[in-house]
């Protein structure tokens, strides 16, 4: 397939996100009243819209949605009652110890967010083949399209697969009668979307861009083969059929391309400017103007880091890791760079403190948080000081309450660690693909250590910690702790959790305003 815009009107948001967000002629030109497509940027325009579902709020990152369940679920992130603030009715506490009910707002907030871009690309694309079957365009042209709205449909039910299991499969707006139903049988279910993302995939991702630069921030060639990399790595977990080889097939493909490598410095995948690092495969291109919604400074930092980086905004205090995650990290790996402890400074070398601490102390982030329900300063005088803060993405001074980072949604590394863990799980191989990363400036003084399901899991968890990926890879492994899986095993003050709380409810609201949805096994 050719290069379908300039790399100048693709990049970031002066191109795609421009469009779909800020562009009159487009809100006046929705899908639905669409006559004629005529151009390559006429079709990029009316697609802008799915894209468009990635960003902002709800968003990919956002708090109180899929970024938020997808977190605060694992070993890897919490967000500690901190006196009066982020109690929120207990939501977190429930999340984080996996005893979350139907009516859980950030199920719900998920739910809504993975279906509005299912029902984004679903109607662009049945409008694209209406007006292709029509005559109205060009049907080569059009075909490409509406392989990259069935592509990036198939990336939304990718996540609605992993998340809930067995939802409803929506095609075409055009023939969908009142509400439609999920399979009565979950398992079954689940299996059926398999299916129908496995093919969506296949028939369709050739005829995707194969120019990276040029198609940044949407889904390309490589993307594609990605997406069915992770579908196959899960598959032993969504259909009870291990599909290794057919993941390892689908990781070489990437990795053969060329078009991919390792940066010498991890932050470069993270930067303010990253979006020319050489490891990103999918990217959000976050903007604080154009695709705003990328607030983890906002939802980490403590209140008192707005003197740290000059804030326009008021950090929340919020989201913290694990002083055992934490702790996962060697010393001298520079990957735990990227979690803040120990005391805090201005720009000008100042101690900073805590004026809502007794004492006014130093602001000495403390990787220990001692509970997870820290009530009053009763109990926990320097509960606002408890977690060290997530530091991965570049904080740019004086940024606003939205960051200019992109956000790398696929990432070269976490191929190359797949690659490791399909032929480990194939013939007992893959040690080479692991060292790949840990000697790639990642750790100082790199010392071998043997790929074994321990590791692997762990060694995922520190190259790719605050990238949605650490729930899905803890229920890949088995439990070692009286969980079936890692996922359902115990950590800090998390019980053993049952194995049907691999997926989240289906919520309630959803099943009020669509009675035909039958709920996940285990809620009811």
């Amino acid at each position: 397939m050719k290069k379908l815009l300039s790399t100048k009107l693709l990049i970031m948001t002066g191109g795609l996100f421009l469009f779909s967000l800020a562009c009159t002629d487009l809100t006046e030109r929705t899908p639905s009243s669409l006559t004629s497509l005529e151009s390559e940027e006429e079709f990029v325009s009316a697609l802008g819209e799915a894209y468009a579902v990635l960003g902002g709020d709800p968003g990919w990152q956002t708090h109180n949605g899929f970024f938020a369940l997808s977190q605060i679920s694992t070993d890897e992130t919490v967000i500690p009652r901190r006196g009066g603030d982020w109690f929120d009715g207990g939501i977190w506490i429930d999340t984080h110890r996996h005893t979350i009910g139907v009516d859980h707002d950030p199920t719900n907030n998920a739910w809504t967010y993975l279906f509005s871009g299912v029902n984004a690309t679903s109607r662009i694309a049945s409008q694209f083949e209406q007006l292709r079957d029509d005559g109205a365009v060009d049907a080569e042209l059009a075909g490409n399209f509406i392989a990259e709205a069935k592509v990036l449909r198939a990336f939304y039910y990718f996540f609605l697969l992993d998340a809930f299991g067995n939802v409803p499969i929506i095609e075409d707006f055009t023939t969908v009668e009142g509400n439609p139903p999920n399979n009565s049988d979950f398992q079954a279910g689940r299996e059926e979307l398999f299916a129908f993302i496995e093919q969506e995939l296949l028939d369709n991702v050739e005829l995707l861009d194969d120019n990276v630069a040029g198609a940044y921030g949407r889904v390309n060639q490589y993307s594609g083969h990605f997406l069915l990399a992770k579908l196959y790595l899960n598959a032993e977990i969504y259909t009870g059929t291990e599909r290794w080889a057919d993941a390892q097939e689908q990781l070489d493909i990437i990795i053969d391309s060329g078009e991919f490598s390792l940066e010498s410095n991890y932050f470069n995948n993270f930067a303010t400017n990253n979006s020319g690092s050489s490891e990103t495969i999918f990217a959000i291109p976050y903007d604080e103007v154009f695709n705003q919604g990328f607030n983890i400074h906002q939802m980490t930092l403590h209140y008192e880091q707005q003197r740290q980086f000059n804030f326009q905004d008021q950090p929340w205090n919020g989201y913290a890791t694990l002083a055992e995650f934490y702790n996962s990290f060697d010393e001298d790996d520079l990957r735990r760079e990227g979690l803040m402890a120990g005391v805090q400074t201005t720009p000008a070398g100042d101690v900073i403190t805590d004026p809502g601490t007794e004492g006014n102390p130093p602001l000495d982030l403390d990787p220990e948080i001692p509970a997870l329900n820290m009530e009053s300063a009763d109990d926990f005088p320097t509960f606002r000081l408890a977690g060290a803060r997530f530091n991965k993405f570049e904080y740019e001074q004086g940024a606003t309450p939205n960051l200019n980072n992109d956000f790398p949604v696929m990432r070269y590394a976490d191929v190359i660690l797949m690659r490791a863990e399909t032929e480990w799980r194939i013939n007992g191989g893959g040690q080479m693909y692991f060292d790949m990363i840990r000697e790639n400036n990642r750790v100082g003084n790199v010392s071998s250590i043997p790929l074994n399901a321990e590791n692997l899991l762990a060694e995922r968890g520190r190259e790719l910690y605050m990238e949605i990926w650490r729930r899905q890879d803890m229920i890949r492994f088995p439990g070692v702790d009286g969980g079936e899986t890692r996922f359902n095993d115990p950590w800090w003050e998390k019980s053993v959790s049952d194995a049907f709380r691999n997926v989240f409810p289906i919520p309630e609201d959803q099943i009020n305003a669509n009675p035909n949805l039958n709920q996940n096994p285990g809620y009811n």
